[in-house]
């Protein structure tokens, strides 16, 4: 998989193996907090007169627009939350995680594999019965989350991928790059801590003596 993203930059030679974005359905509790609002507001509407006799003095057009005017905030957080989950995307390469994210502006995340310390991965009761969870990434030497991918299908697998190139991204020592010292330097070194021993007790009788 070595698609782009418009909005990703990457480093020469480094190939994006993973996309992925928060599942739509994230925006259900909003959306149907906000249908039940409407719907009572359009009941309101309705049987304000009969509830309220004072109400009759008002045509029925001018509670309707009132009910109209009163759901259009709900209309508008229904809109935002579809915008900012839309506008989020997540892209594993094989050297960083980016994420992305903003409706008025974007702003770009990036974690290097090799300063990864941990992953996480959590579920409510829902993401354990539909399979979605979020996972969050936190760096060496930091106090708490440092990104955090929200609300993913098929999380477990996701997980794994990136801990399998966190995994790849690790410094080994390789066994070619071990300093071996030869026996004719072992030799003089040891001969060089034999003289300085025989100094320090020859000083320590010194000291002693007087």
């Amino acid at each position: 998989m070595d698609s782009r993203p418009d909005w990703l930059s990457l480093d020469a030679g480094e190939t994006v193996v993973w996309q992925g974005a928060p599942r739509i359905r994230r925006i259900l509790p909003t959306a149907a907090a906000a249908t039940l609002w409407i719907v009572l507001l359009g009941f309101g509407a309705l049987l304000a007169p009969r509830v309220a006799p004072e109400l009759r003095v008002f045509p029925r057009l001018v509670l309707v627009v009132a009910a109209v005017v009163l759901a259009l905030p709900a209309v508008a957080a229904v809109a935002w939350a579809y915008l900012r989950t839309t506008h989020v995307d997540y892209v594993l390469t094989d050297r960083s995680l980016y994420r992305k994210a903003g409706v008025l502006s974007t702003r770009v995340s990036r974690i290097s594999l090799a300063a990864v310390q941990s992953t996480s991965l959590s579920k409510n009761v829902w993401g354990n019965a539909f399979d979605y969870g979020t996972i969050e990434i936190s760096t060496a030497g930091s106090d708490g989350v440092d990104l955090r991918l929200s609300d993913l299908n098929d999380p477990d697998s996701v997980r794994s991928e990136i801990r399998g190139r966190i995994g790849g991204q690790r410094p080994t020592r390789d066994a070619a790059e071990v300093t071996r010292l030869d026996s004719t330097t072992a030799d003089a070194l040891h001969d060089d801590f034999r003289a300085l021993r025989e100094a320090a007790t020859r000083v320590e009788r010194g000291v002693s003596e007087r």
